[in-house]
């Protein structure tokens, strides 16, 4: 029995330049307009909607196939959601003109087309032609490289409401036929769109990319411009076995900036969702570890109003931290300590360490060193919570956390991603008991250990 009144599938791949597909005919505007007429009727909860790939008409997309009865429409435009919506889902009659009517033709259609793509497969195989999903591996960094260029040049904050690539080119001082070819490239990958010889932003664009946007993430999205080039180095780290860039690992202030935004953004939004799922009955005084932005520490604190905070980080990041504290009107409740965590004193008397993204920085003797340390500032039943990637044993997964190792190898002289075995042992030497792995929703999870 199905669970939905209706389930309701709909044609969004995107093939390659030149094949046709509902991707490029705007399945994707038919997709947002049908979500968006649902909610008006509230169909929402009862009208399942999945996008999927390819249908096998090709050339007569958008295509959607409605069940129960399996009714499809062809070459839909958002325009005629409402109707299908009003007369097919509220009233139950198929709208005739908007759907396929002979249905033998189309059947022998989508047969032809999958005698078509299996034989072209099997000629490229035979011929040894490199296959679309490796070849997008090896250029993939061509769409990554021109968006962060874009972000570093500014030119979503410069085209505003819209802009020629003429006064784009004045107002951030580059080449005006070198910028006309990344701004119709942005609009080759839809995030931008081109209206004559005018540029606009996507709606994706105008809320992220935007200097002064309500999302305004520029500042964050520095940050991996800024990994962009030490990622350029990863074929000698390997053969070295660790960093090569000249400054291995170091900061400037822009930089430090962009990588506590970038770190903010993220810990914000999983700081609450993580410690609204932890237990902190009797923490009064919790220490944050390499605190960054602060993020957690704000947690813990909106959390419990009764607890206090040290936040502990290197000279040049405490300024920052002290800012995003402020914001949230939580300084009277924070100490802030500066210094080395690895070498210098971390003080005592925490009811609870919090490592959040830390570990991945350090080599294995650093890591078990820093446990034992912390150990030592703990109160008696107190707990060391580690936020990070926890691989699985065999390192392999989950897939972000066997990436990032990398990360670690070309940003740090010893980081790396560890397994849960490896936290355990290092946990253990320390003399933590009841070690325990706490899932989270998202690439990190927690490991805890008890005093």
């Amino acid at each position: 029995m199905e669970p939905f009144g209706h389930h309701i599938y709909i044609c969004t791949q995107n093939k390659p330049d030149g094949i046709p597909c509902c991707h490029k005919d705007g399945a994707e505007g038919v997709v947002g307009r049908l979500r968006q007429e649902l909610a008006a009727v509230e169909l929402t909860d009862e009208v399942q909607v999945t996008t999927c790939g390819c249908l096998g008409l090709c050339e007569q997309g958008p295509n959607m196939v409605v069940y129960p009865g399996g009714t499809w429409y062809t070459g839909l435009k958002p325009d005629y959601i409402p109707r299908i919506v009003k007369e097919h889902l509220l009233e139950g009659q198929p709208v005739k003109d908007l759907s396929l009517v002979d249905t033998g033709a189309a059947k022998a259609e989508i047969i032809a087309h999958n005698q078509k793509v299996s034989g072209m497969k099997a000629i490229m195989a035979k011929a040894g032609v490199i296959p679309d999903e490796l070849n997008r591996y090896f250029r993939g960094f061509m769409e990554s490289r021109l968006v962060l260029s874009a972000v570093e040049l500014d030119f979503f904050s410069v085209i505003g409401s819209g802009a020629t690539a003429a006064q784009v080119s004045v107002a951030a001082g580059t080449d005006q036929r070198a910028t006309e070819a990344l701004l119709n490239a942005l609009v080759a990958i839809e995030l931008l769109k081109k209206e004559g010889e005018n540029y606009k932003n996507s709606d994706i664009t105008a809320s992220f990319l935007v200097s002064g946007a309500k999302h305004d993430s520029i500042t964050a999205t520095l940050h991996p411009a800024k990994l962009w080039h030490r990622w350029s180095t990863l074929t000698d780290a390997v053969k070295a076995g660790t960093a090569v860039s000249a400054d291995r690992g170091s900061r400037d202030e822009a930089q430090t900036q962009a990588f506590i935004a970038a770190m903010h953004k993220t810990a914000g939004f999983r700081g609450k969702m993580t410690v609204q799922q932890l237990d902190l009955e009797g923490v009064k005084h919790v220490l944050d570890l390499g605190g960054g932005s602060g993020a957690y520490t704000i947690a813990f604190l909106q959390q419990n109003p009764e607890m206090k905070a040290t936040l502990f980080d290197v000279p040049a990041v405490i300024p920052l931290s002290e800012v995003y504290i402020a914001e949230e009107d939580l300084s009277d409740r924070v100490t802030f300590m500066t210094g080395d965590m690895v070498n210098d004193p971390l003080g005592e008397g925490y009811d609870l360490v919090w490592l959040s993204a830390i570990c991945h920085m350090w080599g294995s003797d650093q890591n078990r060193e820093l446990f034992s340390r912390i150990y030592g500032s703990l109160n008696p039943g107190g707990r060391i919570i580690v936020q990070d990637f926890v691989l699985e044993d065999h390192k392999t997964a989950p897939r972000f956390g066997a990436i990032f190792a990398l990360n670690m190898l070309v940003n740090t002289q010893a980081g790396s991603s560890y397994s849960q075995s490896e936290y355990r042992e290092w946990m253990k030497t320390a003399g933590f008991q009841h070690i325990v792995l706490k899932p989270l929703p998202g690439p990190t999870d927690l490991m805890i250990g008890t005093r």
